[in-house]
């Protein structure tokens, strides 16, 4: 019985000894990141994600700091919700990342990385229109001419407000879907939009008769950027470091400049041969980063 016992205490002492011979710089486990963002294309229900510009946009930012700040994981809802609902769950910090167009009441209730996600582009807007009013628009000489036409828009959007300021009339709507059915029942004269949207919107809705305007563009300063909520920190830290990780080695021009959404609606949009109207912005934070050419996208 004894030899038993004997055996019995060597083969406990030998586990535990192996135990303690493992080496002490064994790394545990790295905990993954899970990244909660909001519905990336409110349009579709049928579409793949992982397919668009902003998600994969999230994926190199992360990627770059995956190295040092571990594994990662995109979660993305397909059920839209109203841009001005979104900005309030995420203050509530229901989810983690929203990325959108920036105005200075954004930038006070939100945590904004004053990085251009798209360089700018939110800032050219091509018009959605009726196909048959096309020669109304190709008649537009002025910016008073313009402002004779009413534009439609969400009313919780910057540009909503940013149209207003610089003297259009706009008609405002909760929504975003039924924005283009109001085009095409005529309660408004034309739809802005980012200058890498439109084709793509008409694509997913369908609907006859809606086309993009041929000889016209907006412009005014209005990037969009990636926010976070103000407490969350750490992600917002990891989000910075890994953009300009992406921007100082050249991989952020690669991926925009090559992106199939961008080349197609940059040579599609033909901005050279628009005419250009200028607006001001007077939602425009002191803190936007005009001065650094690399973030800003020139037709």
């Amino acid at each position: 019985m004894k030899q038993y016992v004997k055996a019995a205490v060597l083969m406990t002492f030998c586990v535990v000894a192996g135990i303690h011979a493992l080496p002490i710089w064994a790394a545990a486990p790295e905990e993954l990141l899970v990244v909660h963002t909001r519905s990336l294309r409110g349009t579709s229900s049928n579409y793949d994600e992982t397919k668009e510009y902003k998600y994969q946009l999230l994926q190199l930012i992360l990627e770059k700091t995956e190295k040092t700040d571990g594994p990662f994981k995109i979660e993305v809802p397909k059920q839209e919700l109203p841009q001005a609902r979104d900005i309030e769950l995420l203050k509530q910090s229901y989810f983690d990342v929203l990325l959108t167009m920036t105005s200075k009441e954004r930038e006070q209730e939100l945590h904004p990385i004053r990085i251009p996600t798209n360089k700018g582009l939110y800032g050219y807007r091509l018009a959605i229109i009726n196909e048959s009013d096309q020669p109304k628009f190709s008649a537009i000489r002025t910016l008073s001419d313009f402002q004779t036409l009413w534009a439609g828009q969400n009313e919780s959007w910057p540009d909503t407000q940013i149209l207003r300021a610089n003297g259009f009339n706009v008609v405002g709507t909760s929504g975003y879907n039924e924005l283009f059915t109001m085009l095409k029942e005529r309660r408004f004269d034309f739809f802005p939009r980012g200058v890498h949207e439109p084709w793509k919107e008409l694509a997913d809705v369908k609907i006859p008769g809606l086309v993009v305007e041929t000889d016209l563009v907006i412009h005014y300063p209005a990037p969009g950027y990636i926010f976070t909520n103000k407490d969350n920190l750490k992600l917002a830290d990891r989000l910075e470091r890994g953009f300009r990780m992406a921007i100082d080695d050249g991989s952020f021009d690669r991926f925009f400049y090559n992106h199939p959404e961008i080349k197609n609606v940059l040579e599609r949009a033909n901005l050279k041969n628009r005419r250009i109207f200028e607006l001001t912005n007077p939602l425009l934070p002191e803190e936007t980063p005009l001065d650094d050419k690399r973030l800003w996208y020139t037709p």
